[in-house]
């Protein structure tokens, strides 16, 4: 038998009156629609807490975006203003070669753009293009708009004269490459009479030649700077060296212990130059004193 809800509901309280079982009714109703509408509450607050999640990804990307976009304009407006030019270019560290060679085998201008400047490929080429570089460094400043070219030169020994031509020495005796253009024209003219093969690149084979190189970059300037030749040839047997002064005296004295051997040529020069004797031979062979004899 089919019983309405009514019925039910007064059967399920045995029998009690119309008003108890309607209030029966009303509650178990009730409850039930309390617990559909809580249902329904509680998914549109799920439903309402996604769309707040999104919401907020949305504002951080296009906050990223803005920030990025102003960042790009900002960026170009830089790379555009003379803010980003260089304004001056400096060479440390240069002896044997100019900085003037250095600037200009180095590409960099002043007025060109600091990001434009590549100091790796910079650093490279000028190692190739001067062997006596033993270590270049190039060091860009954005906040003084500058360029620093650092350089570290292989030890010189001087400028070797032979076979028609001008050569790098180093104090090894290694031959780096010719001196066309006179780099090294500060430095002493070094010629041998003996034998010796040149070869770029390798150590020359005339051991009183190598134990020259070897002495003179040890040499105080004072020293090395009034000398404008030093020859290598044989006197009694032995080979000497032959050095030729600016002012006009020659000078022969044994290959070993040169630093001794000028220390007492120039306190010779000084009294003779004293007493106004006009320049001659100062033979420093003896070890103990030195001879003067005139020109003939």
């Amino acid at each position: 038998m089919n019983l309405s809800a009514y019925e039910r509901g007064r059967l399920e309280v045995g029998g009690q009156g119309p008003d108890q079982g309607f209030a029966h009714f009303l509650r178990e109703g009730g409850a039930d629609r309390a617990q559909n509408l809580n249902a329904s509450k509680d998914g549109g607050l799920r439903v309402t807490h996604t769309k707040s999640q999104a919401g907020v990804r949305n504002r951080i990307f296009f906050t990223l975006f803005i920030l990025i976009f102003f960042i790009a304009v900002l960026l170009v407006v830089y790379l555009r203003s003379p803010f980003a030019l260089v304004k001056s270019v400096a060479v440390q560290g240069a002896q044997s070669v100019s900085p003037q060679e250095i600037l200009s085998d180095s590409g960099i201008t002043v007025g060109e753009n600091l990001f434009q400047v590549e100091p790796n490929r910079t650093q490279n080429r000028l190692l190739e293009d001067f062997p006596i570089l033993s270590a270049v460094t190039v060091t860009r400043s954005f906040t003084q708009q500058s360029i620093v070219i650092r350089l570290r030169e292989r030890s010189l020994a001087g400028i070797l004269a032979a076979d028609g031509s001008l050569y790098q020495i180093l104090a090894d005796g290694t031959v780096l490459d010719r001196d066309p253009a006179g780099v090294g024209a500060s430095e002493p003219i070094i010629t041998t009479a003996m034998p010796v093969s040149i070869s770029l690149g390798q150590r020359v084979n005339n051991p009183a030649l190598l134990s020259l190189c070897e002495q003179l970059p040890k040499l105080p300037s004072a020293y090395t700077s009034p000398l404008s030749e030093l020859h290598i040839e044989m006197y009694n047997g032995s080979p000497v060296i032959m050095a030729f002064t600016r002012d006009g005296f020659e000078v022969r004295m044994p290959v070993t212990g040169l630093a001794a051997s000028l220390r007492l040529y120039y306190a010779v020069h000084s009294k003779l130059v004293a007493s106004h004797v006009a320049p001659g031979l100062v033979d420093l062979m003896s070890g103990q004193e030195a001879v003067y004899k005139p020109f003939a």
